[in-house]
């Protein structure tokens, strides 16, 4: 169990401190008492600069996880590597393949094929069960999708001509347990918040979930959906919950006005510490 966690978000839709840079994606900076990981790297551009601006090296890194093979979580990769040298990489291995959205557009990992990959880092662990990083701190790996309201936020494709739906199997939550209770970061919650929570507790012997924090992809979610997935959150306990970057407005608003204690921000900067 992880007694001192801070989660810094290096990379997020939006900033509102001097010198630091938004950008639509995510990456999260953790440090779980002595293990440093990586979630995420965003689009690539803002990455390093803001890793900089708040005076983090990235060379205590011992992994990176990736939520999924979209562009905007994985783009900053052969950067992250740059920083953090030759580390542990976890992804599943549908985040390798080509990925496209509702306009025929690629969407998909920009970074060299799988044995490029491994030039540039210590071990490669393309799976897609779940994997123990470190102590106190999992990967999801593939998320079974029990409830049909929660679809991918799409339509995806697998091709250009947009006639392969792509349902992202890749979709991966990370999870830090903690004396308060279980802390989950959400890249993109493809696979659906209450599918991903879930599947969690089903990992977890059922530990309480304390913190959701990340991209939950309702930017497109009509009424009933909203409301089934703050059920969720209230049958969950959450008390410590920061939707943001593809959320999408309306969505933030809606959780800001049903959770107004629990609700939190987390531009560019947020630090997130528990325990």
């Amino acid at each position: 169990m992880i007694r001192h966690l801070k989660i810094t978000q290096l990379v997020e839709n939006t900033a509102d401190a001097m010198g630091l840079l938004g950008e639509h994606g995510v990456a999260w900076l953790i440090e779980a008492d002595e293990h440093c990981v990586l979630f995420d790297t965003g689009q690539g551009q803002t990455l390093r600069h803001n890793a900089g601006r708040l005076g983090l090296s990235l060379e205590r890194v011992e992994a990176i996880a990736l939520s999924h093979g979209h562009y905007d979580h994985t783009g900053g990769l052969m950067d992250a590597l740059a920083m953090t040298g030759a580390v542990d990489l976890y992804l599943h291995p549908a985040a390798l393949e080509p990925k496209y959205n509702r306009d025929g557009r690629a969407i998909g990992t920009p970074f060299p094929d799988a044995d490029t990959l491994r030039a540039h880092t210590r071990r490669l662990i393309i799976s897609s069960t779940p994997t123990r990083l470190a102590p106190g701190i999992g990967l999801t790996g593939e998320i079974p999708r029990r409830h049909a309201i929660e679809d991918t936020g799409g339509p995806f494709y697998r091709d250009s001509q947009r006639g392969q739906p792509d349902l992202i199997p890749d979709d991966q939550a990370l999870y830090l347990d903690t004396p308060a209770g279980l802390v989950v970061l959400l890249g993109c919650g493809h696979s659906g918040v209450v599918n991903t929570l879930e599947h969690i507790q089903a990992l977890t012997a059922q530990r309480p979930i304390h913190a959701v924090i990340g991209g939950t992809h309702l930017l497109r979610a009509d009424a009933d959906r909203l409301a089934f997935t703050a059920q969720a959150l209230e049958r969950f306990g959450v008390a410590y919950l920061a939707p943001i970057h593809c959320t999408g407005l309306p969505a933030v608003c809606y959780f800001r006005d049903r959770f107004p204690s629990q609700f939190r921000e987390s531009p560019v900067g947020t630090r997130h510490q528990f325990g």
